[in-house]
């Protein structure tokens, strides 16, 4: 029998130098629309889950949010993490959160929060996405140990 799991959040989008204030919004924003329409591997991360508002929902920070809604996705929870990190790895950001609602499973918050001696990557001309961060949650980052149980 399938389990249906719902998955939303957001992503802070980081500001640069007050010479260009918005680059890595725009940066951002080029990630987020190089994303495919349809992704090919399961579980899915495509463009129409992701929304960034334009300048009338940006006021110093940008809101990168995330919805989907999946089926039996605690079996490949672990996979869905690593593409989400995958995605953080391109973009410019101080913190992400998301929030997943696994029906059989139960509700999880998991956070990541940039390790502030990366932002120096940033101020360079041609700034280099954050790559190291501090990951907390209260769920695991696999389900393997619990769907064994069940």
């Amino acid at each position: 029998m399938a389990h249906h799991t719902i998955i939303y959040g957001r992503i802070n989008g980081a500001t640069w130098k007050a010479k260009d204030y918005y680059k890595l919004h725009r940066l951002n924003i080029e990630v987020i629309n190089s994303l495919p329409d349809r992704d090919s591997d399961f579980p899915w991360i495509n463009r129409s889950m992701i929304s960034i508002p334009n300048e009338q929902g940006l006021f110093r920070d940008q809101v990168i949010t995330f919805g989907a809604s999946y089926k039996t996705l605690e079996y490949e929870w672990h996979w869905w993490i690593e593409k989400f990190e995958a995605l953080l790895k391109r973009l410019f950001w101080f913190d992400a959160t998301i929030h997943a609602e696994f029906e059989v499973i139960g509700n999880y918050k998991y956070d990541w929060l940039i390790n502030i001696d990366q932002i120096e990557k940033w101020h360079k001309e041609s700034p280099e996405p954050i790559i190291d961060w501090t990951f907390e949650s209260n769920g695991p980052r696999t389900f393997e140990n619990e769907l064994k149980k069940n």
